[in-house]
């Protein structure tokens, strides 16, 4: 297979360039991520967390200048997310059972380190958290899509704002020219796969990629897959 992200020429990237990657990217970026990692490490998921972090990564990621999640932010000195189209709150009826669920099965398997959860899983497990990802995704799409999106980019950030040890949060550009398909599961299963040849060929952790952490392999990844673009 030819791997876009991590590769280049069919070589990998020298863990060096990686880590210079991820150090050069940007503070903000940096910083919102680690807080998603610190907010999701517990065992549980419910509904303040998923509106917390979903309006975190969304601000962030500047998705909520337009589109769907439009005026969505988190009002600190109320401690509060302020959703006035309710967005959120029907993305949680929708899918929050779900993600429970989910959660609870991560949680059980309660891998170490959790930045490594996505290669460690093993592939039954593998099959059944991709799965039921995709799953869901689906389910989410009604709620993500406008008239001029599929709604694909904003499923994915909400998605990885709960489960940063097994998501990527994917713009439209890595949607269509990196991984070229529509189905969330395959592309997390195509991710696995590349980071593993990655570290099967440079004998080392793509985590370690970012020292300052807390990070995950789908966060290092996510930087060296918006490189990419440019």
């Amino acid at each position: 297979m030819c791997y876009q992200i991590l590769f280049r020429n069919n070589s990998p990237i020298p863990p060096e360039d990686v880590s210079r990657a991820v150090s050069d990217f940007g503070d903000s970026y940096a910083q919102t991520v680690q807080k998603i990692i610190r907010n999701t490490d517990c065992p549980d998921l419910d509904k303040a967390l998923f509106l917390k972090n979903c309006a975190i990564l969304l601000t962030n990621f500047k998705m909520t200048r337009a589109g769907p999640f439009k005026g969505i932010r988190v009002d600190d000195s109320k401690a509060k997310v302020l959703d006035r189209k309710n967005k959120l709150e029907d993305a949680w009826n929708r899918i929050g059972k779900d993600l429970v669920s989910l959660k609870a099965f991560l949680s059980r398997a309660d891998l170490k380190p959790r930045s490594r959860t996505l290669l460690l899983l093993d592939e039954a497990s593998k099959e059944d958290v991709v799965g039921e990802l995709w799953s869901i995704f689906k389910k989410l799409l009604p709620i993500t899509m406008s008239s001029n999106s599929y709604g694909l980019v904003g499923a994915s950030k909400i998605f990885f704002s709960l489960f940063p040890e097994v998501a990527l949060p994917i713009d439209n550009a890595e949607w269509k020219t990196a991984f070229k398909t529509v189905d969330f599961g395959d592309v997390i299963y195509l991710v696995a796969d590349e980071i593993n040849e990655w570290e099967k060929i440079t004998r080392e952790p793509l985590d370690n990629g970012d020292k300052n952490g807390p990070t995950t392999l789908p966060a290092v990844y996510n930087v060296m897959a918006m490189s990419a673009r440019a």
